[in-house]
């Protein structure tokens, strides 16, 4: 007999008062909002059970329920300040529901403000958080060579360089530095029982997901120029 199928839950985080772009996650790019874009991507991947916008702002819910996911609860205030942690909203979130009746094998992480992000990247990640050996995964892109933290200074407050990383040496030449890379926002994915236990959005072990294409995670408003030349450029080379 096989297993059921894990339930799954996407969760959107869109925390009101943005103060680098103001209603960040409701804001319009290329005729779509932010909020609108992660729910539509969220639901064309047909692996949710539910679709869960976490707010502490009633006009995101309205967006949220415009866009047919309802919001039963706002975030409280404690999980919508400029501090509070996403994994405070995920726990909130999770053990909300399950007051509700409602349990999840999976969350899936999905912040408004990743755009470019395509249904195949969330399918990846979740499928990779729920294999054997795996309770979590998240998306990555490489870091461009010369920005190596074997290359990296830090400045003290009178202008002396020191190296960031203690075994590095300003004789290190490009060829022996090994490929590293950060977390681009793209997509995360935790077996609940894994988050529950470890307080952790990558459980006990977690598994990188590369994107090898240009992504942006937006904060300023230059970020947001770039996702939209980019998702142009995307809509430019469908429709050839």
């Amino acid at each position: 007999m096989n297993d059921p199928a894990p339930k799954r839950l996407a969760l959107i985080p869109a925390r009101s008062g943005s103060k680098a772009v103001r209603g960040k996650n409701i804001r319009q790019i290329e005729n779509s909002s932010l909020l609108a874009r992660a729910i539509a991507v969220a639901r064309e991947t047909g692996l949710f059970d539910r679709i869960f916008v976490s707010t502490d702002s009633p006009e995101y819910a309205r967006e949220a329920e415009h866009e047919g996911v309802e919001t039963p609860w706002l975030r409280p205030a404690e999980f919508a300040t400029d501090t509070a942690l996403v994994t405070d909203t995920i726990r909130h979130t999770v053990e909300t529901f399950a007051q509700h009746g409602e349990r999840f094998d999976t969350v899936a992480l999905l912040e408004p403000t990743s755009p470019l992000r395509l249904a195949e990247d969330i399918t990846r990640v979740v499928h990779a958080a729920e294999a054997e050996g795996w309770d979590a995964a998240f998306t990555v892109s490489a870091v461009p060579v010369h920005f190596h933290p074997l290359k990296q200074f830090q400045l003290d407050p009178d202008g002396a360089a020191t190296f960031v990383m203690d075994r590095a040496s300003p004789n290190v030449n490009r060829q022996s530095l090994s490929q590293t890379f950060i977390r681009n926002g793209v997509a995360y994915a935790v077996r609940s029982a894994a988050f529950l236990q470890t307080g952790s959005i990558h459980g006990t072990r977690a598994r990188a997901i590369e994107i090898d294409r240009p992504v942006v995670s937006i904060d300023t408003e230059e970020d947001f120029a770039a996702a939209a030349a980019i998702l142009r450029a995307r809509m430019s080379e469908k429709d050839r």
